[in-house]
């Protein structure tokens, strides 16, 4: 039953989609979901794109002066929706299996990294919350934004898998480190991408070649593109019919590059 969603981008609500999933049918969970900022709709991001220029002007205006890119379900929904899909994590994910989710760094009203710690917690069992130090200081005012978080747990009595044998994994991703670096997007690119690096390296520290990995916040599909690349099988869900698109190109492309290197590599002398 599972062989049927395996290495595919499927369009649609996830909570609708991981419902069809079967129990127990996932290795390690790592996403990146709307954390309800309304990013690229009027916001800091999108003033920054207007003035350097790089909004595309084709798109769909959102009511602004210019035309945003705004991302589903990333107003106040978002917290309802990362509730909600939590007893879901928990159903399909296997014994030692293990969730890695993206949220943001600190600042109030609503301290969303606590929150959503305490929320995985009553679901899952926290394990721990990895800080992701992009570098130079990013937007924002006063205390500016130059970290994001992501948020580990696993299920309540249980070990997850971990595959580290160097015994030297900080819970800080220093600048660079394994080439993780922030990505300032084009137009033409998902608004809020993680570099390829940041999943993939919390999916080599969580899996081996052959394990599933599921992102049902799929996006431009950075997510799939490390799990391909380190031979783990996939599942990627997105609610944007764009995004979805575009992440299936991506992957697409992606593959077609490491066929290629691999070819070459099999016929060098």
């Amino acid at each position: 039953m599972l062989d049927a969603w395996l290495n595919k981008i499927h369009q649609g609500d996830c909570l609708e989609l991981m419902r069809q999933l079967p129990d127990n049918s996932i290795d390690m969970i790592f996403t990146d979901p709307p954390y309800g900022h309304n990013n690229n709709n009027g916001d800091l991001i999108h003033n920054r794109e207007k003035a350097l220029g790089v909004i595309d002007s084709s798109l769909p205006s959102t009511g602004c002066q210019n035309p945003g890119r705004p991302i589903l379900n990333d107003g106040p929904e978002a917290n309802d929706l990362f509730q909600a899909i939590l007893p879901e994590f928990k159903r399909v994910l296997t014994g030692p299996g293990c969730c890695c989710c993206c949220c943001c760094c600190g600042g109030g009203p609503d301290p969303q990294f606590a929150r959503w710690s305490l929320w995985l917690d009553e679901v899952l069992e926290f394990k721990q919350m990895v800080v992701w130090d992009k570098g130079p200081m990013g937007m924002g005012w006063h205390y500016r934004r130059s970290y994001e978080t992501v948020l580990v747990a696993q299920k309540k009595g249980g070990a997850c898998y971990w595959y580290d044998k160097s015994k030297k994994i900080e819970n800080i991703i220093r600048p660079g480190y394994l080439n993780i670096k922030k990505i300032i997007p084009s137009a033409a690119q998902h608004p809020t991408p993680k570099p390829i690096e940041l999943p993939g390296h919390f999916i080599k520290l969580h899996t081996e070649p052959g394990m599933v990995v599921l992102d049902p916040f799929a996006g431009g599909g950075s997510t799939l593109v490390a799990a391909q690349k380190l031979n783990r099988r996939w599942i990627g869900m997105e609610l944007s019919p764009e995004y979805c698109e575009m992440a299936r190109e991506r992957v697409k492309r992606e593959t077609a590059q490491m066929n290629m290197f691999q070819n070459q590599a099999s016929i060098s002398p």
